[in-house]
């Protein structure tokens, strides 16, 4: 019935989206919270409609919505939290000066959804963190102005629980990257110093989300402003403990190599301390074998445009042939030699298939006559998928320093996908990594064994090879009408590991040993027992 509601709503007049307000207006409390979640869906939809009916309605009825946005904060749940950031975000389109305090009191909530479990809840997090910062740009009087007082209002947050902390640095790197033209310079050095005192931090999530707030100014502002703030920067990371430095070392190498790019080896190295000039050490000879590795391609990819496709022979006699033609042609400046005139007097039969014989006085036997060898094709350009440097070379590339090449490119497409900033390359690469998944699927085992009684039964139970032959009650195999039962060795490519050959070869000789007894056991069985 509600779904109904939910695709009506919007067509109504406006005496009917009184009544109806006045229906769901409790159902914005109630503790279940699939009702809780259709009653925000019912407000969404009449606060986003675009006819003249819902507009009106929300014009005379914002302080009403104010009151009972604020009133059901404490009883959202979290299934609700989309449909109701989503009705925040077209009622603050409305706001002017005067509703200032009312946009205020969002901020935490808002802040704190940017960690929703519902993607949807966040990415409506963020956006409406972006709609209330152009709200108080609306409001005035100058933008710089405008924009210190809504940082002011989140830097609130960093004074809060952990999560709170995570969630408020998120926050500004959203912000930076939405404002960062009406951010003045005063302003960007506090919220510098700030982000710089959450580095220092015990909390892992809170120092992440720093770091990430340093990847994304290192990726939107340019080395002048950068630079200003480098020192600040470096101090912040030069004094993280020994902790955090071992569990961000990759991030920490990543935001490094960034900041030699923009402003060299020397500088950083200056003012970061002794411990860290290893680390600097190597990210150059990685930035270096980078860009080595790079330059190979690029040459490797002109050659390959301008090499011409050749054909060659199959055998060797075909391949010395044709070394001969290019040599002799190289020496009389594309003349015909004698070998290839001879070549080209010479002409082949094609035999008939299979065994029958070659008919002469078949009319047509003159379309076997073939001025090439028959049964050896000319093979075009082979297609491997390696690189062919200058001086014909293959490159190849291992998977790890493939990978560390793609590795920077990737975690910024994930960090921007984490501030609420869509990526085209993030969402094929997340698309390709789901499509991997599910192959692999079939093939995963469980690393997870279970044992003991509840949720740790062990439900299906893989059993050993050959089990279903092994006697309840005695000794040995019993057949029961299935196939002979043989003792073996599965097979595996450890087997193949020479260190391990002594071990393999007691197991064989063990596997001898145990099929010798039972044969033996056997026959002394069978002598035993009477002739019939």
């Amino acid at each position: 019935m509600l779904d109904l509601v939910v695709a009506m709503a919007p067509y109504v007049d406006e005496k009917s989206l009184h009544s109806l307000y006045g229906i769901i207006q409790p159902s914005l409390q109630n503790k279940d919270h699939g009702i809780q979640k259709k009653a925000y869906r019912v407000l969404e939809e009449i606060c986003a409609s675009d006819r003249p009916a819902c507009q009106n309605f929300v014009q005379s009825h914002l302080k009403d919505l104010q009151s009972t946005l604020l009133g059901s904060l404490p009883s959202a749940s979290s299934p609700a939290k989309r449909p109701r950031l989503k009705c925040l975000l077209h009622v603050v389109k409305q706001f002017t000066a005067e509703h200032e305090d009312f946009v205020t009191a969002l901020v935490p909530e808002v802040i704190l959804c940017t960690k929703e479990v519902s993607v949807g809840a966040r990415k409506n997090a963020y956006n409406l963190l972006v709609e209330i910062g152009h709200a108080f740009l609306r409001f005035g009087p100058a933008a710089d102005d405008a924009m210190q007082r809504y940082l002011l209002v989140v830097y609130a947050g960093l004074t809060g629980s952990v999560t709170m902390m995570s969630c408020t640095v998120l926050a500004l790197a959203r912000l930076l990257f939405e404002f960062k033209e009406h951010i003045s310079p005063a302003a960007l050095e506090q919220l510098v110093q700030h982000i710089c005192l959450m580095i220092g931090s015990r909390t892992r999530d809170v120092v992440k989300s720093a770091l990430g707030f340093l990847k994304v100014a290192l990726l939107l502002l340019d080395v002048e402003l950068l630079g200003r703030h480098l020192q600040t920067m470096l101090e912040a990371i030069g004094g993280m403990s020994d902790d955090m430095r071992r569990h961000f070392r990759m991030k920490l190498r990543n935001l490094l190599s960034k900041l030699i790019r923009k402003f060299g080896f020397d500088p950083v190295r200056a003012l970061l301390p002794d411990s860290y000039h290893k680390v600097l050490l190597n990210v150059r000879k990685a930035e270096a074998r980078n860009r080595k590795r790079q330059a190979l391609k690029r040459a490797a990819g002109s050659v390959e445009e301008d090499r011409p496709v050749r054909s060659k022979g199959e055998s060797m006699e075909e391949v010395l042939a044709d070394s001969d033609s290019e040599d002799e042609s190289k020496q009389h400046d594309g003349k015909e030699t004698k070998k290839a005139l001879r070549q080209r007097a010479q002409a082949w039969l094609k035999e008939g298939e299979g065994d029958e014989p070659l008919n002469f006085l078949d009319p047509h036997v003159a379309r076997r006559v073939l001025a090439t060898k028959p049964g050896t094709g000319k093979a075009g350009k082979v297609s491997h998928d390696f690189k062919v440097s200058a001086d014909g070379r293959l490159i190849i590339c291992e998977e790890e320093e493939e990978e560390e090449i793609k590795g920077v490119d990737e975690e910024m497409a994930d960090l921007m996908q984490e501030v609420g900033i869509r990526s085209k390359k993030a969402q094929k690469r997340r698309f390709r990594e789901e499509a991997d998944d599910k192959d692999q699927d079939s093939d995963a085992q469980p690393q997870y064994k279970a044992g003991g009684s509840g949720i740790h039964r062990p439900v299906g139970k893989n059993t050993a090879p050959g089990a279903e032959y092994k006697g309840k009650k005695g000794k040995g195999d019993i057949k029961k009408g299935r196939l002979d039962p043989y003792a073996y060795i599965p097979l595996n490519r450890a087997k193949l590991n020479r260190r391990k050959k002594a071990k393999l070869q007691g197991q064989y000789k063990g596997l001898m040993k145990g099929a010798q007894r039972g044969a033996q056991a056997g026959k002394r069985q069978r002598k035993k027992q009477p002739p019939l």
